[in-house]
């Protein structure tokens, strides 16, 4: 089984090396994009375990400038002599809940599943309104800073909404930016970019291209009927725009010989099993500590250690 993990990262270079540490197997490789904001010089303890991205992009969130990070992250791994079973997206905020043997044997077991989270657009109880895709979004960082709310207003209440059936006629979803695909989907996403660039331009002005454009591609194409849900954990506060950060009190929810997902996932459908989470920091080193443990917990040779780990996380004296 070979495994290429791309990784988007923009800080944090000593959780992202433990990341990449505790990934690491025969079959795996890594292929890291570095914000351009980024210092690289912060994550040179990386190398040479993995390649970075030469192209590096000057992210932001909800742009398409992560989802230009991202297929720049494809077309280096699939630049790769060889070809890789599985390509598996993470932020330098992920950590596997399960030990690289264990990641190994499930994707071998699913070796015609698509996992990529999809659900209808539009769907108001998630947010996800149909404004994403129709009225223009604009990069929400600098050099605009605080003008850009009042720009982006400005302008959708002077511009007719975007005719975007021109460009997107077919079914329209979205959902988790985080996925894991064939190597078969991820060429094709490649193909489609390369063939049908109007989908990419017209992408540039939605909210959340990163939530759309991979679904949009692979949903209207012949990899529907192998397209399940998303492997990574996040929780969602109510009402918050993004994922919470996550502590010892979500142990209890990494025990068990399967993890499912979190019940406030941010989307519709079952919560199902996850091998990844996110996020954490390097401040969350003992609790990494505990789900290492848990992982290598599941053979019964190791429980002594996993009792151990979890007692100090949960007393604090870790």
């Amino acid at each position: 089984m070979r495994i290429a993990y791309l990784i988007l990262a923009h800080d944090q270079p000593a959780h992202l090396q433990r990341l990449v540490e505790h990934l690491t197997a025969p079959g795996a490789a890594f292929f890291v994009h570095i914000d351009a904001k980024a210092d690289l010089n912060a994550f040179a303890g990386l190398v040479p375990a993995v390649t970075f991205c030469k192209r590096r992009v000057n992210g932001a969130w909800g742009d398409i400038s992560l989802v230009k990070a991202t297929l720049e992250l494809m077309q280096s791994a699939t630049a790769e002599a060889g070809r890789f079973d599985r390509y598996v997206l993470l932020s330098g905020a992920c950590y596997p809940l399960h030990t690289p043997a264990y990641i190994e044997a499930f994707f071998a077991a699913h070796g015609d599943t698509e996992f990529i989270e999809t659900f209808a657009l539009p769907d108001t109880t998630y947010g996800k309104t149909l404004e994403r895709i129709a009225r223009v979004s604009i990069r929400k960082s600098k050099p605009l800073g605080r003008y850009r709310w009042p720009l982006q207003h400005f302008l959708n209440r002077v511009l007719p909404l975007r005719d975007y059936r021109k460009v997107l006629t077919g079914d329209l979803v979205t959902g988790s930016q985080w996925w894991c695909l064939s190597d078969a989907a991820v060429r094709h996403v490649l193909d489609v970019t390369a063939s049908a660039p109007q989908v990419y331009r017209y992408c540039k002005l939605v909210d959340c291209p990163d939530e759309f454009y991979f679904q949009y591609i692979l949903w209207n194409s012949r990899f529907r009927p192998r397209i399940s849900h998303s492997l990574t954990f996040t929780r969602w506060t109510p009402g918050k725009t993004g994922p919470d950060m996550l502590d010892a009190s979500y142990l209890s929810q990494f025990e068990g010989p399967v993890v499912y997902a979190s019940q406030y996932k941010n989307s519709p459908g079952e919560r199902r099993q996850v091998l990844f989470a996110r996020k954490f920091s390097q401040a969350s080193a003992p609790l990494l500590d505990a789900i290492d443990a848990m992982a290598a917990g599941r053979q019964p040779a190791m429980r002594g250690e996993q009792e151990s780990a979890l007692t100090k996380v949960k007393n604090g004296t870790n």
